[in-house]
């Protein structure tokens, strides 16, 4: 039985509109399309210099996408069992009843370690990756963070050395698409070149969130991230399948979706074994600590840090 192809996104022209929220962004002037390494596949030498240079992977189709798709299908079978799905329409076309309900499944491990999800982020494909990338054993956290955004759902800009910075600095992140994610339906965006920031780095980039008690997100504005601190944004049109992955101190967010069709994603984490573990997140039954673990805490504004740091 022949197999279809499923064709990649066209390239996004110059003067497409990105709508972030309220704020409007044109490509080709404040953001720009993600550049595709999925040609050095393989070349791993070639890989550590891009991600040196340019601070990211973007990694078309690196998973399977039929396995991705499977794993956004158990995602939204457990939403439709939690009453989120519209009536009168496929599961698989997961779209948010009226209630519009965001979806966060990282200590319901039932489904965030379930067959399906740790098939696509535990696979031997990705594995063998992160071996050779990093060149030894690797460990990933037993946190996985799967998430099913609804409409006007979104994260904000953030180093993730605030959240998951404990222990070897060696440590990267990969973003998974499991459902597709066009710029209406809120994908993610980073900053180019500020994991070369040193401003940042050496201010926001050194806080923990949970040792320091100071809020970790860095900005809630797209427009000051491009207009203020001067960073080109950088997305895409994600496929089932297709990652980022990047390092602790990439400036990234999601755009908002504008949609009612659930944006489906799942970000994990891989470093050496041998390296120093942040150990909030192992626990493999969701009994890790994570963050947020001093219960009735003040944190510091993160306003306040910046006026310290003369980042406003």
């Amino acid at each position: 039985m022949s197999t279809s192809i499923v064709p990649r996104p066209e390239p996004i022209r110059d003067g497409t509109l990105l709508h972030f929220g309220e704020q409007t962004f044109m490509f080709g002037k404040e953001v720009v399309e993600l550049q595709d390494s999925s040609a050095l596949m393989g070349d791993f030498d070639a890989l550590r210099q891009r991600m040196k240079a340019e601070g990211y992977l973007f990694l078309r189709g690196f998973h399977p996408r039929d396995k991705a798709s499977q794993a956004a299908l158990v995602t939204l079978e457990a939403i439709g069992e939690r009453g989120g799905l519209a009536s009168d329409t496929a599961i698989s076309e997961g779209m948010a009843n009226a209630e519009n309900k965001s979806f966060g499944f990282f200590r319901d491990v039932e489904i965030s370690h379930s067959p399906a999800v740790l098939e696509v982020v535990d696979g031997p494909h990705t594995f063998r990756f992160f071996e050779q990338f990093l060149g030894g054993p690797v460990i990933t956290f037993d946190k996985r963070w799967l998430r099913a955004m609804a409409q006007g759902g979104s994260n904000f800009f953030h180093y993730d050395s605030a959240y998951v910075g404990r222990g070897t600095l060696n440590r990267y992140t990969m973003w998974s698409a499991l459902t597709d994610i066009d710029l209406e339906n809120g994908p993610l965006v980073i900053c180019l070149g500020s994991h070369k920031d040193e401003r940042l780095k050496q201010t926001y980039g050194q806080i923990d969130m949970d040792r320091d008690l100071i809020d970790p997100v860095f900005s809630k504005d797209a427009y000051e991230m491009v207009h203020k601190f001067g960073f080109k944004l950088a997305t895409a049109h994600f496929q089932p399948g297709d990652v980022i992955i990047f390092g602790l101190f990439m400036m990234h967010s999601s755009v908002p979706n504008l949609t009612n069709r659930y944006r489906i994603s799942i970000d994990t984490r891989y470093q050496l074994a041998a390296d120093e573990k942040d150990e909030r997140f192992f626990g493999e039954q969701g009994n890790w600590m994570g963050n947020f673990y001093n219960k009735g805490a003040t944190y510091t504004p993160i306003e306040k840090m910046r006026a310290e740091w003369q980042l406003d």
